[in-house]
């Protein structure tokens, strides 16, 4: 046989290497599992991985039927500070069971349905379909001193001439006068965003929105006492103040191979010149020399070389 039956899965076989106390909530990689006994260390007992158990919880309001997650490190409303305690914030955490009444930040304790052995977080390693069954259903990669990365691929072909396997990214559908889901990419903690590679058409289907800077007074005569514009914050930035001779400087920030800036002119009959970031060059021009707008006009700024600072302008 390759396989016997030893018993129902309400219970694991656990061996601890220090003693465990009864009700003590104990986590293996991914399996929660719960002491109905005491256990001695280094000596054979079980953990319970299904049930309905009274868990410590943490300071929050926790709703009915909600997922729940066990903060090995947090404090608990009436345990021991930093033992642990159950939580609806899944990052970080280790799923445990779903909620069987709502809670408030006061209660000492949550009532949970135990079964962290069916969640998908249990590394299954292939699926036809995964369907949350919380608010969110998180996807992470490895937390570690390098952390790891996470993928999401189409499948490959292997056989004919037929076409690789297709990923689509969409949000969830509206009820009512609701909006459908937004699909955001990128963070604050997000370094770069890559779309496509070289040679791959790349297709932007509707209007496309980019949100401004601040707006920046131009100011000055020459490179030198032109006002800066805003540090990389954003890819359009308006301006005012133009007069034929005032202008801004590109800030040190938007030097990156590959960048286009939009400069507006908020002054419809004068022109307001652009300067390069120090020491620069636009349209082949000397070092640091301006590029004038047509009167009322923006302009279009190109970082085609940051290792050199030199700019194209439209």
């Amino acid at each position: 046989m390759q396989a016997v039956y030893i018993q129902e899965g309400d219970v694991v076989a656990y061996t601890p290497g220090s003693a465990v106390v009864a009700g003590q909530v104990v986590v293996q990689a991914k399996l929660v599992g719960i002491a109905l006994n005491p256990i001695a260390a280094n000596e054979a007992g079980s953990l319970a991985v299904s049930g309905i158990f009274d868990v410590d919880q943490a300071a929050e309001i926790i709703p009915a039927g909600s997922a729940v997650y066990w903060d090995a490190d947090a404090n608990s409303v009436s345990g021991v500070a930093g033992a642990g305690a159950a939580t609806a914030t899944a990052t970080g955490n280790t799923f445990m069971g779903f909620a069987q009444a709502v809670t408030a930040a006061t209660d000492s304790s949550v009532r949970i349905q135990l079964c962290s052995t069916k969640t998908a977080a249990a590394a299954v390693a292939t699926a036809t379909s995964i369907t949350g069954d919380a608010s969110t259903l998180p996807i992470a990669g490895l937390t570690a001193a390098q952390g790891g990365a996470a993928s999401l691929a189409g499948g490959a072909s292997t056989g004919g001439n037929n076409n690789g396997g297709a990923v689509t990214v969409k949000g969830g559908a509206k009820n009512g006068s609701g909006a459908d889901g937004v699909v955001n990419v990128g963070t604050a903690t997000t370094s770069a965003i890559v779309i496509g590679a070289a040679s791959i058409p790349t297709s932007i289907v509707g209007p496309q929105l980019r949100t401004p800077g601040a707006s920046t007074a131009a100011a000055g005569s020459a490179a030198g006492d032109a006002q800066a514009l805003p540090a990389g914050t954003a890819s359009v930035y308006p301006t005012t103040a133009a007069d034929d001779t005032k202008g801004v400087v590109l800030h040190a920030n938007d030097k990156v191979t590959g960048r286009m800036i939009f400069i507006g002119n908020g002054v419809a009959n004068k022109v307001v010149k652009v300067y390069p970031v120090s020491g620069g060059t636009i349209n082949g021009a000397n070092a640091d020399v301006a590029f004038s707008s047509a009167s009322g006009k923006g302009v279009i700024v190109y970082c085609l070389d940051s290792a050199t600072n030199a700019w194209l302008a439209w």
